[in-house]
C-alpha cells in the first residue's frame, strides 16, 4: 500500500504532441507558482521551459529507463515534484536538465552556453562524479564524495539538494524495477541521507513519503504488517476524529475562535521506529490519534492551547513550545499530549497558517529566488547550520570520517540550550558540555576543563537536557583527551578533538622517527654521506613533503631506518619496509592483542600490500573483516598494522598517514583455515526459530562458535551468532538463506 500519490503522472511522453503534452501535464503543478504564463506561449519563461524539454528529449532520446518507459518520463515527474514544492522557473528547468551531463554525452560548457550560468551550476551540482574514477578505493568513498559535492553545490545554491530529494522521490517511487540488492542499497541510502536532509530543510511531505517507500523495500513484512493493522483501525480512527474535532469547534466558537481542525496520519516509518526506540508492539503506540489545529495569529495558537488543556488533561513533559523556540529547520508549533475522550491519548499540533504552509514546504517556502525579491537577513540566518556543515567538513578530507560526521548533522535530533547572555543553542541530542564548547570557540573547546550547568558545577560528560543555561571553565594547561570521543555528539566536536589528537600523536611521532633515525645512521656506520643527503634522497624517493613527514612515517612505524637505508643508499642491505619485533615483544603484544580484542592472525599469511605478503598482521575483531571484504590497514605503533573492513568506525578519524592499502591474496588457499565474523538476526520470538536459523547457517558450511539470544518485550527475539566462515561470499550466502526463514525481520553481518 502507498498512501502517497505522485503530483502528476505523465503519459506517453514521446508522442507527436509531447509540447502539448507537457504544457497540460505542467499546466496544474506550475500555474501560479513559478509565475510561468500559459496563455501567453510567448513568455520568456515558457520559452525557456520549452527549450529546457526539448533539449532533454533530444540528448536522451532512444534511452529507457528499467520499466521500459522513455527516461524523459521521468525527468517530466521529477520537474513536476519541484514545480509542486512552489519553486522558480529556473529550478523546473535544472530539473528536466538534471540527468543530461550524468547520462548522456552533454558537457556542463554545453549547458551553461544553451542555459547560462545558474542553470549550468545546479545541473553540475546534481551531477555524480564518475565512477570510472581511479581515485575512488571504493563505492563508499565514492558515495561520501559525491554527497561532498552536493553539499558543497547545495550551500551555494539550495535548489540543488531541493531538486535531488525529487530525484530521489521519483526514483524510490518506480524502484520496482530494480533488483532486490540495489532497492535495498538505495533505500538505505535515502534513509541514511536523504530522508535526514529533507527533514533538516522542513520538506517533512517528502521526508515521510523517503521514508515510508524505503521501509517497503528495506522490510517489507513489517511495512506490511503495519499497512494491514492500519487499514483496519482506519474507519474507528476517523469516527473518533469527528467525535474528537465536534467538541473541540463547539468549544472555540465559545470563545470567537475559528480554527481547521483536522487529523493527521501517522506515516508507517515513524510508527515503526517509535516501535523499534521504544520496544513496543504497535498496540502500545499510544499517539496514533493525532489532531491539527490551524489558525490565524500565533495569539490565537496559544489561547487555543489553553482551551484544549481546560478541555482534557495534559500529560506532563508533552507539552513543547516550537513557537517560542523553533527548531533549525524552520519548524514551529505547539505540541501537546492530553487524554481525550474515553480516556485515549490524542496528540495535538496547534500552528498559524504560515507555519503550517513552511511545515509542509520546509526551505522551499522561505529561499525564494523570484526576481526583484530579496531575502532577510533573518531568513538567511535561519540555514547558518547549512554553511557550518559546509565548513565543518572542509578539513575531513578522509571519506569514511566525512560521511560518519555528515549523518551525525542530518540524523540527530537535536537538544536547545543557552549560553549565559540568552543566546539559544541547538546541539544533537544528548550532546555534552565538550560539544557546547566547541560549538562556541575551537580554542574555548581544546581548553575545556568543566562546565556549569544551571549555577552548578558539572563534569564535561554532563548530558545537556532543553532549556540549561550552560557556562564552561576553560584552563590553559587542560587538553583534549581520546575519553572525550565516547561523550562528544556533534560533528564539529568529534572532528577538532580527533584533529587536535592526530595532531599531538604527529608531532609524538616526529621526535621518535628523527631520533631512530639518528641512532640508526650513526650505529650503521655508514660512510661516504652525510644523514642531511640521506634524508633529502628518501623524501625525494618516497614522493614525501618533507623531513617532517619522512620522521613522522617512521616514527609511527610505516617505515624502518634500516629499509629507507636501503632504498636510498646505493649497496646497502635490503630490508623490510616495517620494523622488526622480537619474541619478547610478541609476548607483550599478544597480551595487549587480548585486552583489546583483536583476532588471532591465520596461519598462513593471506593480506598483501605495497609492502610485500610478509607484513606483520592482525584481522580486528571489531568488525572482523573476511576474505572478499573491502579492507584496509592501519599501521599501529610497534604491533605491526591492524586489518580492517573498509568504513570501520574504529579507524574514522585517526592518522590518515598510519592507513595503507592492503588486500587478499588472490586466492585464499583452503587449507588457512576459518575466519571469525558475527552476524545479528532479529526475529519473532517463537518456538523452534533459534534451531532454524542454526540449521540454515550449518547449511552453508559455516561452523557457530557462539550464540547469544536475548528476548524483548514485543514480542521479538534478538539473535548474535559467531560465526567460522571461509570468505565473504559464504556470509551472504548465509545471510540470504536467513532471509528466507519464516519469522526473520531483519539480519545483518556486526561492526562492533
Amino acid at each position: 500500500m502507498n498512501p502517497y500519490e505522485p503530483l502528476i503522472t505523465v503519459n506517453n511522453p514521446e508522442t507527436p504532441d509531447s509540447i502539448n503534452s507537457l504544457t497540460d501535464t505542467f499546466r496544474n503543478s506550475i500555474m501560479n507558482i513559478a509565475n510561468i504564463d500559459f496563455d501567453d506561449i510567448q513568455s520568456d519563461r515558457f520559452k525557456l521551459l520549452k527549450r529546457a524539454y526539448n533539449f532533454s528529449k533530444s540528448v536522451h532520446q532512444g534511452q529507457l529507463r528499467q520499466s521500459g518507459e522513455p527516461y524523459l518520463s521521468h525527468l517530466i515527474e521529477v520537474a513536476s515534484i519541484v514545480a509542486g514544492l512552489r519553486m522558480d522557473c529556473s529550478s523546473i528547468v535544472a530539473a528536466l536538465l538534471h540527468d543530461t551531463v550524468e547520462d548522456t554525452l552533454t558537457t556542463i560548457e554545453e549547458i551553461r552556453n544553451e542555459f547560462g550560468d545558474e542553470i549550468a551550476f545546479m545541473v553540475d551540482g546534481l551531477t555524480k562524479i564518475s565512477k570510472l574514477s581511479f581515485n575512488f578505493k571504493s563505492s563508499e568513498e565514492l558515495q561520501a564524495e559525491n554527497i561532498r559535492k552536493m553539499i558543497v553545490a547545495m550551500a551555494k545554491d539550495i535548489r540543488v539538494i531541493i531538486i535531488k530529494l525529487a530525484d530521489r522521490l521519483h526514483n524510490l517511487r518506480t524502484l520496482d524495477f530494480l533488483p532486490p540488492e540495489r532497492q535495498i542499497k538505495i533505500s538505505q541510502e535515502t534513509i541514511d541521507i536523504y530522508a535526514p536532509l529533507a527533514n533538516r530543510l522542513g520538506i517533512f511531505s517528502i521526508k515521510s513519503e523517503l521514508e515510508d517507500l524505503s521501509l517497503n523495500y528495506l522490510n517489507p513484512e513489517i511495512y506490511k504488517d503495519l499497512s494491514l493493522k492500519i487499514s483496519k483501525k482506519k474507519i474507528e480512527r476517523e469516527r473518533y476524529i469527528d467525535r474528537v474535532s465536534q467538541v473541540l469547534k463547539e468549544n472555540l466558537e465559545k470563545h470567537n475562535l475559528k480554527a481547521e481542525i483536522y487529523g493527521r496520519p501517522k506515516h508507517f516509518y515513524s510508527i515503526y521506529k517509535k516501535m523499534m526506540e521504544q520496544r513496543v508492539s504497535f498496540e502500545d503506540i499510544y499517539d496514533l490519534i493525532a489532531l491539527r489545529i490551524i489558525v490565524d495569529t500565533v495569539n490565537e495558537c496559544y489561547e487555543v492551547l489553553g482551551i484544549v488543556h481546560s478541555i482534557w488533561k495534559p500529560i506532563s513533559g508533552r507539552i513543547k513550545d516550537y513557537i517560542a523556540m523553533p527548531k533549525a529547520n524552520m519548524y514551529r508549533s505547539l505540541h501537546t499530549t492530553v487524554i481525550g475522550l474515553d480516556g485515549m491519548r490524542i496528540e495535538i499540533q496547534i500552528r498559524t497558517k504560515e507555519m503550517h504552509f513552511i511545515d509542509e514546504f520546509g526551505i522551499a517556502a522561505h529561499w525564494k529566488y523570484k526576481e526583484n525579491i530579496t531575502e532577510s537577513k533573518e531568513s538567511l540566518d535561519q540555514f547558518n547550520w547549512l554553511r557550518q556543515l559546509v565548513e565543518y567538513q572542509k578539513e575531513l578530507k578522509n571519506p569514511h570520517e566525512f560521511l560518519d560526521s555528515v549523518k551525525i548533522d542530518l540524523f540527530q535530533d537535536e537538544v536547545y540550550v543557552f549560553t549565559p547572555k540568552g543566546k539559544v543553542i541547538a546541539l544533537p541530542k544528548n550532546s555534552t558540555p565538550i560539544d557546547f564548547a566547541y560549538y562556541i570557540h575551537t580554542e574555548i573547546g581544546d581548553t575545556a576543563a568543566g562546565a556549569i550547568v544551571n549555577g552548578i558545577i558539572v563534569p564535561l560528560k554532563y548530558t545537556l537536557r532543553n532549556g540549561d543555561i550552560v557556562e564552561i571553565i576553560t584552563k590553559e594547561d587542560h587538553h583534549p583527551s581520546k575519553d572525550w570521543l565516547k561523550y562528544a555528539k556533534s560533528s564539529r566536536a568529534l572532528s577538532k578533538i580527533r584533529g587536535w589528537i592526530r595532531q599531538q600523536e604527529m608531532d609524538e611521532s616526529i621526535i621518535i622517527g628523527k631520533e631512530n633515525l639518528e641512532s640508526e645512521f650513526k650505529r650503521s656506520g655508514i660512510k661516504n654521506l652525510d644523514l642531511k643527503s640521506v634524508i633529502t634522497s628518501a623524501i625525494k624517493q618516497f614522493s614525501l613533503k618533507d623531513e617532517e613527514e619522512l620522521f613522522a612515517s617512521i616514527g609511527y612505524g610505516k617505515y624502518s631506518p634500516t629499509f629507507i637505508f636501503s632504498q636510498v643508499i646505493p649497496g646497502f642491505k635490503k630490508s623490510a619496509p616495517l620494523s622488526s619485533i622480537t619474541k619478547k615483544t610478541e609476548v607483550v603484544l599478544q597480551k595487549i592483542l587480548q585486552k583489546i580484542k583483536i583476532s588471532n592472525v591465520p596461519s598462513k599469511p593471506v593480506i598483501v600490500s605495497s609492502f610485500g605478503s610478509d607484513l606483520l598482521y592482525k584481522l580486528a575483531g571489531c568488525c572482523h573483516p573476511v576474505p572478499g571484504d573491502d579492507i584496509i590497514g592501519f599501521i599501529s605503533r610497534g604491533r605491526g598494522v591492524i586489518i580492517h573492513k573498509s568504513g570501520c568506525k574504529n579507524i574514522i578519524g585517526g592518522d590518515e598517514n598510519r592507513i595503507i592499502e592492503v588486500g587478499w591474496k588472490s586466492a585464499v588457499s583452503s587449507d588457512i583455515g576459518y575466519f571469525e565474523t558475527k552476524i545479528k538476526i532479529i526475529t519473532e520470538d517463537k518456538k523452534g526459530i533459534l534451531a532454524e536459523i542454526a540449521s540454515a547457517i550449518s547449511a552453508k558450511g559455516a561452523n557457530i562458535s557462539k550464540a547469544q539470544v536475548r528476548t524483548l518485550k514485543d514480542g521479538r527475539a534478538i539473535h548474535i551468532f559467531d560465526i567460522e566462515v571461509k570468505d565473504s561470499m559464504q556470509v551472504e550466502n548465509i545471510l540470504s538463506l536467513i532471509k528466507g526463514v519464516k519469522g526473520v525481520i531483519k539480519v545483518n553481518r556486526v561492526m562492533e
